[in-house]
């Protein structure tokens, strides 16, 4: 098999930034780990504490943010005793209180939002996205997007894809405007199942109150804008693009041409974001769509050089009304729940928190999530000659429809098993990788007894054809199974896949990733499938030198699939790359990963992460 070369090679670069309903990135990795920085980073994220950059622990130099006593030390045992229990109670899955009130015929109050106030105002705290922050910041020219009044104001949507997807930036050493002089040379590749719901029905309400000031201005561009799906993508590529006000450049035309590029014909701006709409699968089947275009060589094509994969979705905007679509059916309810209960004679009582249960014989319904992430992909090629820490090697991806399950189109049928198949193709055609060099499976797994059986039986059939496929003979290996829904995030709609991806990258860098910490009674119906597995609470402690998979089912027949190695010194032994420059960049990988976690941990702990993220790595116009 000849070797692939370098630049047809895709790598991660950085690990994923996210938020969700536990919390941000580094709040939830230490939940997944058992560490006793998760109730400080909890607090961080909801503005109790601030946390120094230095700290070797979050749970070392905390200081009260706010209040007669800002400034101040404050202990973990402080702050167990005075927040422990309410900053448990406002994170991952919990009852909805006044849900009744706003949504009449809701069919359940168990959801899992984003936790504290960070649906109310804390996710811009915490992002730098309230207006005063832009009209202080070098983004000034752009305040008008980031306005108090809640019909202008940035959707909750994309506010996460603001987040996550600038938050990933924090693992490059240089700014982004330094490795892609071009700004034609980047591209944000996004997905997400529903549009800025709260915006719309913002603005296609005729009953909708009016803001206190009466109505804004330009009230049809601003609203109009927040409420398409695209408009978080958007907003991450207008930021990070050279800054023009439209009334400066009105009044003096020739600024724009500061704007043209070294590449003659060209202007100096990124490429259009994509948006992938693919239910619960749209985000592995974005990076499917961008893989090839990071790849590909056709005469007069301009290939991106680095994409930002990002994907976000707010389904519980506004009024709960996705709870009402689902119906209690396929939803876990209070009533469920207390259902389950009364029937556990062993007295082992289930609660909410751990009422999402795939896989388990207590499955019997979803839980409704919010999230957002983002994730830095580019080639290997590019990322020794710039030397980025390379987090895993993506050597296969895939996405197929499926036949079946139409009368309810609920993404069940039959034909799933494609992507993972063509993802594995891919890992042993092109990178020499067989189904024996896989240990991990993160599963959609939402929490349904019929997902539990579709989820596994299609990965099994997945692997099973991959090895026939690959005249592998005997018993295939048994794939530790994990999912971050089960750990407190829900299902995030088409989120849900990155966040998985994220997951299952924590893997390969032989670090903490989740089980399946719901489970205890397996669902009997599962036997014969659940053979082919492992199936624990606990969480997998990774292997560096392993690989790891990743599946989706999106609701109308979606799905999505991705295979990721570790990336180490043997695994880029594979590829034909320049001898010198793989030689350095391996010298210098220790100093390098450990400046990368440094850098991403600093940024994620500190104050308005998205813009001081956009401040750095923004390409400048006219100042």
């Amino acid at each position: 098999m000849p070797k692939l070369k370098s630049n047809q090679v895709l790598v991660t670069v950085g690990t994923a930034c996210s938020v969700s309903a536990v919390g941000s990135t580094e709040t939830y990795q230490a939940l997944v780990a058992g560490s006793e920085e998760f109730l400080p980073l909890a607090a961080f994220d909801a503005g109790l504490v601030t946390i120094p950059a230095d700290a070797e622990s979050a749970a070392q130099g905390m200081r009260w943010a706010s209040g007669e006593q800002a400034g101040e030390p404050v202990s973990l045992d402080e702050l167990e005793r005075l927040h422990g229990d309410a900053l448990r109670a406002n994170i991952g899955i919990r009852r909805l209180p006044r849900v009744v009130e706003l949504a009449p015929r809701v069919a359940t109050d168990i959801a899992a939002p984003l936790p504290h106030d960070l649906e109310s105002g804390g996710l811009r705290r915490l992002a730098g996205l309230r207006y005063e922050d832009i009209r202080a910041s070098k983004l000034r020219d752009m305040h008008g997007l980031f306005q108090d009044d809640p019909l202008l104001s940035p959707s909750l949507q994309a506010q996460l894809f603001a987040y996550g997807a600038l938050g990933a930036l924090a693992g490059l050493p240089r700014p982004l405007s330094e490795l892609v002089p071009d700004p034609f040379g980047f591209r944000i590749a996004s997905a997400t199942a529903f549009g800025g719901m709260d915006a719309l029905a913002q603005w296609l309400r005729p009953d909708a109150p009016l803001p206190p000031g009466g109505i804004p201005k330009d009230t049809f561009a601003v609203r109009l804008a927040h409420s398409l799906g695209s408009h978080g993508p958007a907003l991450v590529s207008t930021m990070l693009a050279p800054s023009y006000s439209i009334s400066r450049v009105l009044k003096n035309p020739e600024l724009r041409e500061s704007l043209r590029s070294d590449n003659v014909g060209f202007m100096r701006v990124p490429q259009t974001p994509m948006t992938a709409v693919g239910a619960c699968a749209s985000s592995l089947i974005a990076l499917a769509d961008i893989a090839p275009q990071l790849l590909f060589d056709y005469p007069g094509f301009q290939k991106p050089q680095m994409a930002l994969l990002t994907a976000a979705d707010a389904a519980l905007q506004p009024s709960y009304g996705i709870l009402e679509a689902f119906g209690g059916g396929a939803l876990m309810t209070s009533e469920k729940l207390a259902a389950k209960n009364a029937a556990h004679a062993d007295g082992s009582q289930r609660s909410v928190h751990d009422s999402l249960a795939p896989f388990d014989i207590d499955a019997d319904g979803t839980v409704v999530g919010h999230g957002g992430s983002g994730l830095l992909v580019t080639t290997l090629d590019f990322a020794l000659r710039n030397r980025l820490d390379i987090t895993s090697i993506i050597v296969g991806w895939g996405q197929s429809a499926e036949a079946g399950g139409k009368a309810h189109f609920a993404g069940v049928g039959f034909g799933g098993e494609n992507a993972l198949v063509q993802a594995l193709d891919m890992a042993f055609q092109g990178h020499g990788y067989g189904v024996h060099d896989f240990q991990y499976l993160a599963a959609h797994a939402t929490g349904t007894r019929t997902n539990s059986k579709t989820d596994l039986g299609t990965a099994w059939a997945g692997l099973s054809g991959a090895a026939q496929r690959q005249g592998v003979a005997g018993a295939l290996p048994k794939l530790f199974v994990g999912t971050p829904k089960a750990v407190g995030d829900g299902h995030t709609m088409g989120e849900t896949g990155l966040k998985a991806l994220s997951q299952a990258l924590q893997f390969v860098l032989g670090r903490s990733a989740p089980g399946v910490p719901t489970l205890r009674r397996l669902d009997p119906d599962l036997a014969e499938v659940a053979a082919h597995f492992h199936l624990q609470a606990e969480p997998s402690s990774g292997n560096a030198d392993g690989g790891a998979l990743c599946a989706t089912q999106g609701f109308g027949g979606y799905n999505g699939a991705v295979a990721l190695r570790s990336a180490t010194p043997e695994a880029f032994a594979r590829y034909e790359c320049d001898p010198d420059v793989l030689a350095a960049y391996l010298d210098a990988w220790p100093a390098i990963r450990k400046e990368r976690e440094q850098r991403e941990r600093t940024a994620r702990r500190s104050p308005k992460l998205a813009l001081a993220m956009a401040e750095t790595h923004r390409w400048t116009g006219l100042e």
